[in-house]
């Protein structure tokens, strides 16, 4: 709160509970047992801490500095899309349900795709894959 300026009063209001309510987690009057999850969270947002330190007054133990809790410039790659082999499993799906004239609920037209996807994936040819598709459709 001092770090922010604010007050446990605003603090309260910040975080939509009472200032009572603050004073427990200040003074350590609030058991782990009987934390609400939302309020917790809600409490250590307006004060950009994580929950972890607010109810335990300690850093995350994962954290590699104890003086923040952001994650040092993380960099996430995304791994690569097979964009053609879904387009191909889309379309095979699509080309048998119009030739049949069939309607398949969404989950089972998700499921044979996925599963033509898959074998596509494993290289199987999309020949074979077709008469998979039409068998899973029928």
């Amino acid at each position: 709160m001092e770090r922010k300026g604010l007050i446990q009063a605003e603090l309260a209001r910040r975080a939509g509970t009472s200032p009572e309510t603050v004073g427990n987690y200040m003074h350590d009057r609030v058991l782990p047992d009987h934390v609400k999850a939302a309020q917790l969270f809600a409490i250590a947002n307006a004060v950009d801490l994580s929950g972890h330190q607010l109810l335990t007054g300690q850093p995350e133990p994962w954290t590699a500095d104890a003086r923040s809790i952001a994650e040092p410039q993380a960099s996430y790659q995304s791994q690569p899309v097979q964009l053609e082999e879904w387009t191909v499993a889309f379309q095979l799906v699509a080309e048998v349900l119009d030739e049949r004239g069939l309607q398949l609920p969404p989950a089972k037209r998700a499921e044979v795709t996925l599963l033509a996807h898959d074998l596509l994936i494993e290289g199987m040819q999309r020949a074979k894959v077709l008469r998979f598709v039409q068998a899973a459709a029928a």
